[in-house]
């Protein structure tokens, strides 16, 4: 049985659209619903939380769910489920997999006769949808739906998951006293937004047990291969991981060899060749005698002593005596992709990079304040927010709740609602001194660019989020002006999750990226790098793009609880990649020059 969360969160969907078509208790739909976002939000898998009978730490996991859940991992079926389900045919859950489709939709499909998505996609091929009753608008929504379910099934890991699941093994790993140094390797250790299978390197004076160790790891399902410097697993999840074993005098050279992508890889070996060196995993030969063009690797250096012998192979304990010997300082695993960083490590001209200890602060984060907003509500209060803060380090939060419903209030209600929440926030601030609290709000940017809450109510901020909640798909040209618009209005100063991409779920919007960036640069409005695992948006690319336009950037959680304030780290990563220091990121200054930038007291 597939125990994934994925596929945990999506039988609870399937029973939360079962409820919906029997018109079942509301509160149980909204039950199920946010117990399959936190069961897809989790770092870790959520059949080992069950084993370590930590289901509690999950939010929105009752009493209930949990026992339904027990009976899931013990039998492979839950007999409440199949009840609730019973009489609904079976294609409509497979249709709720498109996005786009909802429960009432996937029903009316399935009772047009529809068999299966393969039998959807040549209906729309045909026109067969339309004449059995479908709107255009409609089967146009369900195409695109179709278009994108390529994204879900890439097998690729989220960053933040394949991290927890990394640090999990690499915890076992130095437990081992045959282990000296243990890292994960290639896109993880670079922070690629999705992952493949896990690499790691180890280091080890006695290579044999160490692979013995490795063999002993809990949860392996099946040793796929087991040489002398190589071990290959897959976990009962069906994760691969891979271990290289070697001793530690060439533990720098494997690290560096494994880590950087394969273009940074080419560039190096090529920078190698022209000083007479080759690069491998074991080190670093010395092909023809460089010491003329190279003397300082000769003598007088903390490096390894060179001797001058065709092909000697010069070993690198760590990757800074490799980068060293070849002349160029280290560059962090991030930005190893060839893009310049070979060229300004070689010039000693490297960014320093924003650290996660540089955040002085999160400035999208979602309280319960407002019960009807427009999306969903935060699962903490603002006092757990800001206690979660200080043990954070802050100096200063955003709560930065989505608008209240344009359908459930009107211009006086929006205003009163808000009124009323920035006096909570104030009583808050008066109350205690250690963390900033500011009055923030995460608009939405509708459709023809206005705003989904009036300019009177946006005064009572200290200032707002915009974002793309709709219509994510506009023309180009359509969804530029859209943008510029909401930025243009002087209460808005930071795009929230800015191209709207949710990784492999939906694509980013199509936007003239340069023109926003000339606007925002010109006009102080900051860009989000939001840290949330499926957006991770900003991307790195356009980051690195956006700085040549002198535009500043926010690294925000868009935390709607308070154990997603953590994410930041992956947030961080996003900028370091995208080459950010801090100088570029707002939330690493101090409060003083914060507020200045932002024009609040």
């Amino acid at each position: 049985m597939d125990t994934s969360n994925t596929e945990v969160a999506r039988k609870l969907r399937e029973v939360a659209a079962a409820y919906t078509l029997k018109r079942g208790n509301l509160f149980q739909i909204r039950a199920y619903e946010n117990a399959a976002t936190s069961i897809e939000h989790l770092t870790s898998e959520i059949k080992d939380l069950w084993e370590e009978e930590n289901l509690d730490q999950i939010p929105g996991i009752g009493d209930s769910l949990k026992e339904h859940l027990d009976e899931l991992f013990k039998t492979g079926k839950v007999k409440h489920w199949e009840e609730v389900k019973k009489g609904i045919p079976e294609q409509t859950f497979e249709f709720l997999e498109i996005s786009g489709i909802g429960p009432k939709t996937a029903l009316k499909l399935a009772k047009l006769g529809v068999k299966d998505t393969k039998d959807l996609e040549n209906m729309i091929k045909t026109g067969e949808l339309l004449k059995k009753g479908i709107s255009e608008k409609l089967v146009k929504k369900i195409r695109s739906g179709l278009n994108q379910r390529f994204y879900a099934q890439t097998g690729r890991m989220l960053l933040p998951f394949a991290f927890a699941q990394t640090g999990k093994v690499l915890e076992y790993l130095k437990k081992s006293s045959d282990i000296e140094k243990a890292d994960a390797l290639g896109s993880l250790r670079r922070m690629v937004s999705t992952i493949g299978d896990l690499d790691f390197s180890v280091a080890s004076k006695n290579p044999q047990k160490a692979i013995e160790y490795i063999v002993s790891l809990p949860g392996i399902a099946k040793i796929i291969e087991k040489g002398e410097k190589k071990v290959s697993v897959a976990l009962a999840s069906g994760l691969q991981l891979d271990f290289i074993v070697t001793i530690s005098d060439s533990y720098g050279a494997l690290l560096q060899h494994f880590t950087g992508s394969k273009a940074h890889n080419i560039k190096l070996r090529e920078v190698a060749n022209k000083m007479g060196y080759s690069l491998s995993e074991h080190g670093i030969k010395k092909i023809k005698d460089s010491s003329k063009s190279h003397p300082e690797l000769v003598s007088g250096s903390k490096m390894p002593k060179l001797v001058r012998h065709d092909k000697l192979l010069i070993s690198a304990k760590t990757e800074e005596d490799l980068y060293k010997i070849l002349g160029m300082d280290w560059i962090p695993p991030e930005i190893r992709e060839d893009t310049g960083e070979i060229e300004a490590g070689l010039k000693h001209n490297l960014p320093k990079l924003v650290e996660l200890g540089d955040i002085k602060g999160d400035l999208h984060i979602h309280s319960n304040l407002i019960i009807k907003s427009s999306h969903d509500v935060g699962a903490n209060s603002v006092q757990e927010i800001v206690k979660e803060a200080k043990k954070l380090g802050y100096k200063y939060i955003g709560i930065s709740d989505h608008q209240p419903s344009q359908s459930e209030h009107n211009k006086e209600q929006m205003i009163k609602v808000l009124q009323d929440r920035k006096n909570a926030i104030e009583h808050i601030n008066y109350s205690q001194r250690d963390i900033r609290v500011l009055n923030l709000l995460e608009v939405d940017i509708l459709p023809d660019g206005s705003l989904g809450v009036p300019d009177e109510a946006l005064k009572l901020l200290d200032f707002a989020l915009a974002g793309v909640h709709s219509a994510h798909h506009q023309p180009k040209e359509k969804m530029t002006e859209r943008i510029l618009k909401a930025l243009a209005n002087p209460c808005v100063r930071i795009l929230t999750h800015p191209t709207n991409r949710l990784i492999n779920q939906r694509e980013a919007s199509d936007v003239d990226w340069i023109e926003i960036f000339k606007f925002a640069g010109k006009n102080n409005k900051a860009l989000e790098i939001s840290s949330f695992p499926e957006r991770l948006d900003l991307p790195d690319t356009l980051v690195r793009q956006a700085k040549d336009y002198e535009v500043k950037f926010v690294i925000n959680t868009d935390a709607h609880q308070i154990n997603q304030m953590e994410l930041m780290k992956f947030g961080v990563s996003v900028a370091r990649r995208g080459w950010a220091e801090n100088e570029d990121i707002i939330n690493s200054w101090d409060l003083k020059k914060l507020t200045s930038w932002f024009g609040i007291d």
